[in-house]
């Protein structure tokens, strides 16, 4: 009888061992198919990042882009006394797509524009800062409408001297 006894023992531990078995190969089944299908949804169906505009914009806008001296201005101010003279010299930063042989061509033109405004102006129009701004904003609006599309991305002044 205890022959018996161990028999049954025997026969009962190993589906035990059997079950345990198997419960270890699905777990592992499943994990590896939950891994497969997160790694190919990764790198095959998972949409792409979108670039947004203003990142776009901003890598544009540090490219510097080509460089053009304007020759010096010196002109007579718009004061009463007619003794105020503006020496200024410009350098307009072109954007990327433009290049300074086109707008060479306009050069008499964008002459005479800032000539023209510049005789328009008294002193303490462009004594304060706030003036400069303003003279370096219309200046730009003046360029860009001229030469379409915008080609100027900006503009400095690289001398401003009043007397």
């Amino acid at each position: 009888m205890a022959d018996d006894a161990e028999k049954e023992t025997d026969v009962q531990e190993e589906p035990k061992k059997k079950g345990k078995m198997l419960l270890f190969i699905i777990i592992g089944l499943i994990l590896l198919l939950a891994g497969g299908g997160f790694f190919a949804y990764t790198k095959f169906f998972k949409p792409k990042p979108v670039v947004s505009t203003k990142a776009l914009k901003k890598t544009q806008e540090n490219k510097i882009g080509e460089m053009l001296d304007l020759d010096p201005f010196v002109v007579n101010l718009a004061d009463p006394s007619g003794k105020r003279y503006l020496k200024l010299s410009i350098t307009l930063e072109l954007a990327p797509a433009s290049s300074a042989d086109k707008i060479k061509k306009y050069m008499p033109k964008i002459r005479d524009m800032v000539i023209m405004l510049l005789t328009n102006m008294t002193f303490d129009e462009v004594m304060t800062p706030e003036g400069k701004i303003r003279l370096r904003d219309e200046l730009f609006a003046r360029f860009n409408h001229m030469l379409r599309p915008n080609r100027i991305k900006n503009i400095y002044f690289t001398n401003f001297i009043i007397q």
